[in-house]
């Protein structure tokens, strides 16, 4: 089995930007995973993901923390999300859209 995208993202070894790539290898693929397996997300993340493109560097940095990516953002400090490159409008976003489905209390 071949590397996820998730997989080289936590070891730098691809760009946020690949994500187009290996969607482009799915559909070209016949393994029968589903894009989510292929990509390397948990179904939450590629939840997040498919609604909100913007939070993939956001589900990075909750992997890197060993932390469901709700967690993450609802506990995060402002300026530590600021620090892995996510800017406050993105971050601002994401936990929006986390409440508004209800994924995170209002």
């Amino acid at each position: 089995m071949s590397d996820t995208l998730m997989d080289r993202l936590l070891r730098g070894e691809a760009f946020l930007e690949d994500v187009d790539d290996y969607v482009d290898e799915w559909h070209e693929s016949s393994t029968g995973e589903s894009l989510a397996e292929h990509l390397g997300m948990a179904r939450n993340e590629y939840a997040l993901w498919v609604e909100q493109p913007d939070s993939l560097r956001l589900i990075v940095a909750a992997r890197e923390e060993e932390q469901p990516v709700e967690e993450f953002v609802a506990a995060a400090d402002p300026l530590a999300i600021a620090a892995r490159g996510v800017s406050a409008a993105e971050a601002r976003t994401v936990v929006e859209w986390l409440r508004a489905t209800g994924r995170l209390p209002t």
